[in-house]
């Protein structure tokens, strides 16, 4: 296999683990609601460093942009706003829904939908090669080790919730988590739809003499600052709601404004890193990384929620389906690895 396709598999897989770990710091921020640690996340992530990135990796930034066509960029904002949405509605899907059964369906549609929508709309031909049904196959597998995982989530939270108050989730609560859910997997696919359209702005970026390496972030910083309007409406109408805006300047929250702010670092590493793998990764970097990177999310953050106790007390079986989820993960990552080969 080609060293550069190793790499750039490699840098996905990096890119997996640190967004699967980037809610780990909201453990630690005492006295803040959710509202006032992901408005700093937001921010940061998807403001502060994005574009801190692309001004000191990509000479002439304005020039690029200004030689990219309005309907381009619209599509990379447009398509980031999207996702934006999607965003705020997997916190309250998994609100109402519950995080294993919300994660199986979240993570499922946007891991199949984001890779399928490029694979179909740009290269539809190598569907019906070897190439394309590997791609296919290992696809397939992703999801049913996606479902296991979250089978085993979804048992987690049952008896959670049955130690706590007795019942379980309320047919009303299902039905419209179950809605937000979907909605949150479909639209939470398009932060991949923005680097599948958007490649007019990197070439223009290359032919100005940007490396091959840091070209996506022309279109990383416009398309995660079009998914800041969704996550600061909804934080700010919680903050308002709640009263918790003073929360930020309470005394003993200094290393909270950290927390959220390495939340940033983590999920923008992770999806600076991303474009970093996909560029190495061939005509299908779009698509097949896009798959790995799901994959992958998936195993760090049921493996951050075991190490931090998250699964002790909910007996064997939900750890054997957790387990043997992980696996089927691993042997799709290993298919859709081999689809580069071809």
């Amino acid at each position: 296999m080609d060293i550069r396709i190793l790499a750039g598999a490699g840098l996905v897989l990096v890119a997996g683990v640190l967004q699967g770990l980037f809610a780990l710091p909201m453990k630690f921020a005492r006295q803040w609601n959710h509202e006032n640690i992901w408005l700093v996340f937001a921010f940061t992530g998807l403001v502060i460093f994005p574009w801190l990135l692309t001004w000191a990796t990509v000479p002439h930034v304005v020039a690029v942009y200004q030689l990219t066509s309005l309907r381009t960029l619209c599509a990379i904002a447009g398509f980031g706003a999207l996702w934006g949405v999607g965003a705020t509605l997997t916190g309250i899907g998994l609100n109402l829904l519950g995080i294993g059964l919300g994660l199986s369906i979240i993570l499922g549609l946007s891991a199949s939908i984001g890779s399928l929508v490029p694979l179909v709309v740009l290269t539809p031909q190598k569907l019906v090669t070897h190439q394309g049904r590997l791609y296919l196959i290992g696809s397939v597998v992703m999801l049913m080790g996606i479902a296991l995982c979250a089978r085993a989530g979804a048992l987690r939270d049952a008896l959670q919730r049955s130690a706590a108050s007795g019942t379980g989730v309320a047919k009303a609560s299902f039905l419209a988590g179950l809605a937000v859910c979907v909605g949150s997997g479909v639209l939470s696919s398009t932060l991949n739809f923005s680097y599948a359209f958007g490649t007019e702005a990197i070439i223009h970026a290359g032919k100005l003499g940007v490396s091959p390496a840091w070209a996506s972030n022309v279109v990383a910083a416009p398309a995660t600052s079009g998914g800041l309007v969704a996550n600061l409406a909804y934080c700010l109408y919680m903050l308002r709601k709640n009263h918790s805006s003073s929360k930020f300047w309470l005394p003993g929250c200094g290393l909270n404004w950290l927390y959220g702010s390495l939340m940033g670092a983590l999920w923008f590493g992770g999806l600076a890193l991303y474009g970093l793998g996909i560029s190495r990764m061939g005509s299908l970097g779009t698509v097949i990384g896009w798959s790995v990177l799901m994959g992958t999310i998936i195993l760090a953050s049921n493996t951050a929620g075991y190490l931090t106790k998250e699964w002790s007390g909910v007996g064997k079986r939900a750890g054997v389906l957790l387990g043997s989820g992980m696996v089927i993960v691993l042997a799709a990552l290993w298919i859709l690895a081999l689809a580069q080969q071809t």
